[in-house]
């Protein structure tokens, strides 16, 4: 019994002694904790997207100004004009953005001409980057989803200067061409935050 009495006064002072380390150690803790430090008066600013377009690289419209005639186009005879149509954007907001474009009406199509074989032809001509060409029926079916990369990024403050051309594959319109037009064409540009 003598040997149960001493493991029972040995175990008492052990859990005394580990009573008093917790306690002491949760007294040190506290006691050594700072003060807290703040950051206080934080405020967040939401970039502005404000995307225009012109066509002198000088006087910039939203929301609207009037395109291009594209007149003489020959199914498979190459981008029509040569040199293309000149027009920019400018990105007046505070934010870079992604630039994206759609069709945004319904083009009246006398003479029937497959729309998913005629391509506008978007070249960025201030800096060199590949052309992008986008089928009119494509750009007509992402106005929904809010249009199609141009692969191009616009800083805030930037402009980029396009020429725009259009094609089609030979077999686009297989008629004699008399009274044939694609109009009411708006195309649509979008800047998207990144």
């Amino acid at each position: 019994m003598s040997a149960s009495k001493n493991y029972l006064a040995v175990a008492r002072t052990f859990s005394v002694i580990a009573a008093v380390g917790v306690i002491s150690t949760g007294v040190t803790y506290a006691s050594l904790q700072s003060p807290s430090a703040s950051l206080t008066s934080n405020t967040i600013n939401i970039g502005a997207a404000d995307l225009r377009i012109g066509t002198n690289g000088t006087t910039f419209t939203v929301p609207s100004m009037a395109g291009f005639s594209f007149d003489g186009v020959t199914p498979g005879a190459g981008e029509f004009p040569t040199n293309g149509d000149t027009f920019y954007l400018k990105n007046y907001g505070t934010a870079a953005l992604n630039l994206k474009v759609a069709i945004s009406t319904t083009p009246t199509n006398l003479g029937n001409v497959n729309l998913a074989k005629t391509y506008f032809n978007f070249t960025r001509v201030d800096i060199p980057e590949p052309a992008v060409n986008l089928s009119l029926q494509s750009l007509i079916s992402a106005n929904s989803t809010g249009g199609l990369s141009l692969g191009d990024t616009l800083s805030a403050g930037a402009t980029a200067q396009y020429s725009l051309r259009v094609s089609m594959d030979v077999d686009a319109y297989s008629g004699t061409g008399v009274g044939v037009s694609i109009s009411g064409i708006n195309l649509s540009f979008t800047g998207v935050g990144n």
